[in-house]
């Protein structure tokens, strides 16, 4: 690298250091849309109490797997009843008979405390703060993501740019978008939606996260 130009191989530097805790993939060149359906004459389920479901396990989900991101504490600010879009994968689920591609559930902001635990550096300095991309519209199925490429088109924002540093917790503002369902013991309980499985292996797209609703 010395015999690079100065420029270049700063930027190469920052680049590669960005990289050890991202990995760009189309997931976030394109996120797709939240699934939210339109379903004027459909059921839509009871109001859900803020305190009634810990949603912490259904925020680390819209976490990058590799856990460099992680959740600190969670609370509910507002959860709105609707029909959801299920996952194509899910529409075929043998839990469901029915063979319907909609379900209850509800889109539900929330605030977030997250904290960067850095990984993959080596011997490489820990930079002083990255940059965190937080989706920063309601209706997205985007996910939290520290430093890499901007994830940004001009003109077309979908995440706030946020710097944040090693092991300081920061708080953030998310939506999550969940399914009304039953654990194994058949309690009422959400399913968050597969943030992971849509760019995850089959078995990812399978999973269901479980949120139980406390009586």
């Amino acid at each position: 690298m010395k015999n690079l130009p100065l420029c270049i191989a700063a930027g190469f530097t920052l680049w590669l250091t960005a990289a050890c805790q991202s990995n760009p993939t189309t997931e976030h060149a394109a996120a797709p849309m939240a699934p939210a359906a339109t379903a004027p004459t459909a059921t839509l389920p009871a109001p859900l109490p803020l305190a009634a479901v810990d949603l912490k396990p259904g925020v680390a989900e819209q976490t990058p797997r590799e856990g460099y991101l992680q959740v600190v504490s969670v609370r509910a600010l507002k959860a709105e009843p609707m029909q959801l879009r299920l996952p194509a994968l899910w529409q075929s689920d043998p839990d469901r008979a029915d063979g319907q591609k909609v379900a209850p559930g509800y889109r539900i902001s929330y605030e977030a405390v997250l904290q960067w635990i850095p990984q993959g550096f080596g011997r490489q300095k820990v930079p002083a703060s990255l940059p965190l991309y937080s989706p920063n519209g309601r209706d997205t199925l985007a996910s939290f993501r520290v430093g890499g490429l901007n994830l940004n088109v001009p003109g077309r924002e979908r995440y706030t740019v946020t710097p944040i540093e090693p092991r300081k917790p920061l708080t953030v503002r998310g939506t999550l978008y969940a399914f009304t369902g039953q654990n194994e013991q058949q309690q009422p309980a959400l399913v968050v939606y597969p943030y992971r499985g849509r760019t995850g292996g089959f078995d990812d797209s399978f999973k269901k996260v479980l949120l139980p609703i406390s009586q």
